[in-house]
């Protein structure tokens, strides 16, 4: 997924070192291929922010479980583990009984440098590989949201329905609102969910 997110980046002019910075510094996963892929498509700056603050709104309920969980932490190791919170590395640490804060560090931290790795790498790989490969680490964000979205959608009608809701919202506010339609489709599509999605499904942790 990094070099995807690399492939994505480098095409829609981010040079190498903003490539790799953004996964040093921002560090959002699919957060930074939406991020690339609306700059590819013109998208303006308050738009693609906007949009990443809608999707990544889980990490803040992410970062609050995983300090709740540790027992002995202090400012600076809270900042550094919300930083490197993703949906990986806080399913790890939630289903283990560990409560320190270094091993939830060394899980996070991991997957961080994994990351930013595959972002070096990719950025390498743009200037090997035919462009038809390249090219085809487009669909790196699909894929990405396809591996998310089966689980759920497969245990619960309820996901199943919202999901389709959702991207069809999308499809047509796209047509009137352009890249503005992913932040209003999935603002609805989670309004939607707070009536359709029975919370025993959330409490019973399966999601």
């Amino acid at each position: 997924m990094g070099i995807g997110y690399a492939a994505i980046a480098m095409k829609a002019g981010f040079t190498p070192l903003q490539t790799i910075s953004m996964s040093f510094l921002v560090y959002a996963g699919a957060g930074q291929i939406i991020a690339a892929s609306m700059a590819l498509s013109g998208a303006t700056a308050i738009a693609i922010i906007l949009t990443n603050f809608v999707v990544n709104l889980r990490y803040f309920v992410m970062s609050t479980c995983v300090l709740n969980q540790v027992e002995e932490s202090n400012f600076g190791l809270n900042v550094l583990a919300a930083h490197v919170t993703v949906d990986e590395s806080f399913a790890m640490f939630s289903l283990s009984k560990d409560s320190s804060i270094w091993i939830y560090l060394g899980i996070a931290i991991t997957a961080w440098l994994s990351w930013c790795l595959g972002a070096g790498i990719g950025v390498v790989l743009l200037d090997i590989l035919p462009v038809i490969v390249t090219n085809s680490f487009n669909i790196s964000l699909y894929a990405l949201f396809v591996a998310i979205l089966v689980p759920a959608v497969k245990d619960s009608k309820q996901i199943a329905a919202l999901v389709l809701v959702t991207a069809v919202l999308n499809i047509i506010l796209s047509q009137f609102l352009g890249n503005w339609a992913l932040i209003v489709s999935t603002l609805i599509g989670a309004g939607i969910g707070m009536y359709i999605v029975d919370d025993e499904y959330f409490l019973s942790g399966d999601a």
